[in-house]
């Protein structure tokens, strides 16, 4: 009988094994409220910039008609608008390496918290996708839209991503502008060209300013979206049986 227990050993039930993490979940928390931030700043200079290009576009209104050089054609607030808008741009390169830095913790999270969900671009993806040509126009857009489905709390109704396609269409909108100011300003020569190019940057910053806002919401609901989704999946501690400890 031992024998025959040992070549045809009775089936048992299968049970299934303890759920633990495959990688370790890293909030996105502390990332995310220096993105905030930042993007906050380059807000505050959309606004000064903005400011800046009303006052240039109305001081060259004035010079409409007149006979002066195109050499001549600079304005007090051109000069202000130029420093507000390298402030900006410094701004602006600083808060892209962090709200990268974000965005790629906010990937690999996504493949923890919902490993069942396919995501369409890998973890490179959340940092090269911002700068390759034509693929820049949508693969940060699907790697975000990827990340908030699966940072759905368990027993959580599926969230609306109106958000999301909202910042993405203003952050699209905003860059296209900007780049037909610069085209705009590039080739001015007369009063009348300044008008209409310092006309159309203070359009961009206004654009800009939308989207750095659509942009921080997305960090602060994404995040939080994803802390309270892990604290959904975590094991909970181990407690001993009663049983056990009064045997």
């Amino acid at each position: 009988m031992y024998s025959d227990s040992l070549t045809n050993p009775q089936p048992q039930p299968w049970q299934a094994p303890p759920m633990a993490w495959s990688a370790p979940y890293r909030s996105p928390r502390g990332l995310g409220i220096a993105a905030s931030v930042l993007l906050g700043v380059v807000a505050l200079f959309d606004v000064l910039d903005g400011a800046a290009s009303l006052a240039a576009r109305a001081q060259y209104q004035e010079l409409v008609g007149e006979p002066v050089q195109s050499g001549e054609l600079v304005v007090d607030a051109e000069l202000v608008s130029a420093v507000t808008g390298v402030l900006g741009v410094a701004a602006a390169l600083a808060t892209a390496v962090v709200f990268i830095c974000w965005f790629l913790r906010v990937r690999k999270n996504a493949e923890l918290l919902a490993p069942q969900l396919r995501q369409r671009r890998s973890p490179a993806w959340a940092g090269w996708g911002w700068f390759v040509p034509v693929v820049s126009l949508w693969f940060p857009f699907q790697i975000a839209q990827d990340s908030w489905r699966a940072a759905t709390a368990p027993g959580a109704p599926k969230a609306s991503e109106k958000l999301l396609g909202f910042w993405w269409a203003a952050w699209l909108i905003s860059l296209t502008v900007s780049q037909a100011d610069g085209q705009l300003y590039s080739e001015a020569e007369t009063a009348e060209a300044y008008v209409s190019s310092f006309g159309v940057a203070a359009v961009a910053d206004g654009l800009d300013l939308v989207a750095a806002v659509l942009a921080i919401l997305v960090v602060r609901r994404l995040t939080a979206r994803q802390d309270a989704a892990a604290a959904g999946l975590a094991p909970a501690p181990y407690q001993p049986q009663a049983a056990y400890l009064q045997g």
